[in-house]
């Protein structure tokens, strides 16, 4: 999968902070995780984001695209 590859490592530690499997997110949602790897490589936050993953979760531009991913994982 090359989304997999492309993925910014700030999206990558917060789906695993979340227990969301990566690949299966790109299956499920494929344009709607490209979107997310656009805004994650562009947020203001991209350098520091990984240093406290718990806090900017709440600030995250993708909050809405991880909780519906949670929503559908924790069903599966």
């Amino acid at each position: 999968m090359m989304a997999q590859l492309a993925m910014p490592y700030p999206l990558e530690k917060m789906l695993g902070h979340l227990n969301l499997d990566v690949g299966r997110s790109v299956e499920m949602m494929p344009e709607t995780m490209e979107d997310a790897m656009v805004r994650c490589r562009t947020c203001e936050m991209y350098c520091t984001c990984d240093e406290d993953t718990e806090s900017r979760y709440f600030l995250c531009p993708n909050r809405d695209l991880l909780d519906q991913l949670e929503s559908i994982q924790g069903i599966l």
